[in-house]
């Protein structure tokens, strides 16, 4: 992800710190899921490894997302706090859930570079196509508080960064928190996932409405293998994870869009779920970046579509810019 990522990478980075050799591959686990493919964990990091001193393929070894360009000020401030974070291992566990592509309903005409179209599934924004191909996306969020109290329905809804899954592809990988709100009370989680395989949470990673929530998806080369990369930091609990996931058999990756979404999460087997009551939800750091470059790319800043979610002829969640990184999602209806 941060060469370019049909460049074969080193099946195990090695580092120096003082005198002494440290291997990648003795901080990292993996997991077995059922039907989800090279799962890995990265653990805490050697003692004086240093993430700003850090080579970029030693920051993938390690689980860390690539190092803004400083002069990107604000981009860089984030990407520092995020990694000064305690890193923990996380859980993994496969649930039966997902987080799909956009299931379109409509498009109506191009203003001002923005496409304006409906989904029965998604609310936000996606960058589209360009070159090189978009390989890693950020976003940092506050994560909303959930209700469906007046009225007596369980309800789901997710909020996540993205590659892919706006485009005519296969692939999406992606992470993100769960707001749901069932059996008359809400939930929250975290988790990640590469589509068309299952989400993957992770319980030892709490998050609640308030938590301020740094998130990356990211595709390289690890083993000669495309993979997955994510990583998400807490602010508030100062706590953070990486993991990794193999590209799913019969997946092609694309890098063809990136996204910034409010969903309505398909549980069941089915996406049209009533959407939980979270009023607002406000979403910055809104950026994407292309193969090899460490040049942050504004949600907006190239050919993009603005997405309602729509049943029917009802509207369901919107989104709206803030500013040129920064995105408000308002709720509509269930």
């Amino acid at each position: 992800m941060h060469n370019s990522i049909s460049q074969t990478l080193a099946v195990a980075a090695t580092l120096m710190i003082g005198s002494v050799t440290v291997h990648a591959q003795d901080f990292q686990t993996k997991v077995n899921l059922p039907n989800i493919v090279g799962a890995t964990t990265y653990n805490s990091v050697p003692d004086g490894f240093d993430p700003v001193a850090a080579t970029a393929s030693e920051l993938q070894d390690f689980g860390y997302p690539r190092r803004p360009e400083q002069s990107d000020t604000k981009a860089y401030s984030r990407w520092l706090q995020a990694v000064s974070t305690t890193r923990i291992t996380p859980e993994l566990v496969k649930t039966d859930r997902f987080h799909r592509p956009n299931q379109r309903t409509g498009t109506s005409q191009t203003v001002n570079n923005t496409a304006h179209s409906t989904s029965g599934n998604w609310s936000g924004w996606s960058l589209i196509g360009g070159s090189p191909v978009f390989d890693e996306v950020v976003g940092l969020w506050i994560v909303p508080s959930v209700n469906n109290q007046f009225s007596k329905i369980n309800g789901y809804m997710s909020e996540w960064v993205g590659i892919d899954g706006n485009c005519t592809c296969n692939d999406l990988i992606q992470d993100g928190t769960e707001q749901q709100w069932t059996n008359g009370k809400a939930t929250y989680y975290a988790w990640i996932e590469f589509i068309p395989e299952s989400e993957v949470i992770i319980p030892n990673f709490p998050v609640a409405p308030g938590d301020v929530i740094y998130a990356y998806s990211a595709v390289g080369v690890k083993n000669g293998v495309i993979t997955g990369f994510y990583y998400m930091a807490n602010y508030n609990t100062r706590k953070s994870v990486s993991a990794s996931l193999s590209i799913p058999p019969k997946t092609k990756f694309s890098g063809l869009s990136a996204e910034w979404i409010v969903e309505r999460t398909e549980v069941g087997g089915s996406f049209t779920n009533p959407l939980p009551d979270y009023a607002y939800t406000y979403m910055d750091d809104a950026y994407a970046y292309r193969s090899g470059s460490t040049h942050a790319i504004n949600y907006s800043a190239g050919p993009n579509e603005n997405i309602v979610m729509t049943q029917g002829s009802t509207s369901l969640s919107k989104s709206f810019a803030q500013d040129a990184n920064s995105i408000w999602f308002q709720w509509l209806a269930y």
